[in-house]
């Protein structure tokens, strides 16, 4: 097996914790690689075939870190008394999972569904804040669903600007 399964394996256990307020840590774990298509001598024009997905360390670290954070917190007298900490730590490798991420950090305490309510005072998801993910297309999609039910949501890393290899923040 190789290593980044068997981190993920290892690890499935730890990555969530429940507490009286909740952070959604979504992260991109993996991202879906692509390979050049198969050349001969005769050259045709063919899609790129997809490859396998690439385990990615920084945002492992980075969702390591939420949750090294988060117990340091908690095992503090000082900084949140009488108030536990929870986190959920979400792979967004794709848009569909990403959006699965995100409604599951929306759903309300103790259920499976995302309840559209008549209004948002009386709502309390199962995510008080939510990390978003570092790739720029994903985070547009997380951005536009929790804006709307107002989660704070923070940056872990700077976004990376995938068509142009820069990197930049998104605010």
């Amino acid at each position: 097996m190789p290593l980044p399964a068997l981190l993920c394996l290892c690890a499935a256990a730890s990555f969530t914790s429940r507490g009286d307020y909740r952070l959604a840590g979504l992260f991109q774990m993996y991202a879906a690689g692509r390979r050049p298509a198969a050349g001969g001598r005769l050259r045709r024009v063919s899609p790129p075939r997809p490859a396998a997905a690439t385990f990615k360390s920084h945002s492992y670290s980075l969702s390591q870190a939420m949750r090294f954070a988060a117990e340091e917190i908690n095992n503090s007298s000082a900084l949140l008394p009488n108030v536990t900490l929870g986190y959920g730590i979400h792979d967004t490798r794709s848009e569909p999972a990403s959006l699965h991420a995100t409604l599951r950090a929306l759903a309300r305490q103790g259920r499976q569904e995302v309840e559209v309510l008549p209004t948002f005072r009386h709502y309390e998801p199962e995510a008080a804040a939510a990390i978003r993910p570092d790739s720029t297309q994903l985070a547009l999609t997380t951005v536009a669903v929790l804006s709307i039910f107002l989660i704070p949501e923070v940056n872990a890393a700077p976004l990376a600007d995938e068509e142009q290899g820069s990197r930049g923040v998104m605010v």
